[in-house]
């Protein structure tokens, strides 16, 4: 990706090189977006377990499934 090109409607075409700011910028956008997904992905493997380990604890109470569905609908998941 060493071009900058951009396509306008009439057909005219504008290519340079990325300036050394853009490069910059490009990696950094990279770089956060990566980070961002990697929290997300994070926090929904936390939030799966936590769901988990409330199911196992209200079943070791005596809990069924059909309480634990009425009382917190989401945390059942089939």
């Amino acid at each position: 990706m060493s071009e900058y090109v951009e396509t306008f409607p009439d057909g005219t075409v504008f290519e340079r090189p990325w300036t050394p700011e853009e490069l910059a910028q490009q990696q950094k956008d990279r770089d956060d977006y990566a980070a961002a997904q990697a929290a997300q992905a994070a926090a929904a493997a936390t939030a799966a377990k936590n769901a988990a380990d409330a199911i196992a604890h209200a079943k070791s109470l005596g809990f069924t499934d059909a309480m634990i569905s009425a009382m917190y609908p989401a945390l059942v998941t089939g």
